[in-house]
């Protein structure tokens, strides 16, 4: 991670969010092509959350989304916000951090 004078500027609070950034592509990356999460994990999460037809699902710090994705085409109303985002401003619903 580079340090320059502009980094240093930036409020802390940017500083956090672009560490979260980083740290959830690379994740993302690795989950995705990890046969644990993709074959074992995730799916399990998905069945113990049952018939989520209809249900509105809130997700804070979602990553790069594939779980709420999942849950969206079972039928659910979704809403993210990324870790790294101001405060008030949610993703539009529906659409993966």
């Amino acid at each position: 991670m580079s340090h320059d004078r502009e980094d240093s500027r930036r409020p802390a609070g940017q500083a956090v969010a672009n560490v979260y950034d980083n740290f959830a592509e690379a994740c993302a990356a690795e989950t995705e092509s990890n046969l644990i999460n993709g074959y074992y994990t995730r799916p399990a999460v998905l069945d113990l959350a049952g018939d989520v037809a209809g249900r509105r699902i809130l997700d804070v710090g979602c990553g790069a989304g594939p779980l709420l994705a999942a849950l969206r085409e079972r039928g659910t109303l979704t809403i993210s916000r990324p870790a790294s985002s101001p405060k008030n401003t949610p993703s539009a619903a529906g659409t993966p951090c």
